[in-house]
């Protein structure tokens, strides 16, 4: 009987949550990648349909011998 209490409590905040990337206004999303244009593509394929990306910056950063870049996508 617990299990079932348990899981009817759990099941609302997980449908909540799971719904609230639906209702998210502005954000953002940052990838790393050692390439600057897959670490681009990554971060605009992370924003959500029907909004629309304001802002990319993108940074790279020496890791041994090569290089990584981090990019940040922003929309609202």
């Amino acid at each position: 009987m617990m299990k079932v209490t348990t899981s009817l409590f759990f099941a609302p905040l997980l449908l909540l949550a799971i719904s609230g990337a639906a209702f998210a206004g502005s954000g953002s999303y940052t990838v790393q990648a050692m390439n600057e244009e897959v670490a681009k593509n990554r971060a605009l394929a992370k924003v959500p349909e029907g909004k629309t990306a304001t802002d990319m910056s993108c940074r790279s950063q020496e890791v041994g011998s090569e290089t990584a870049y981090t990019c940040t996508v922003k929309w609202d």
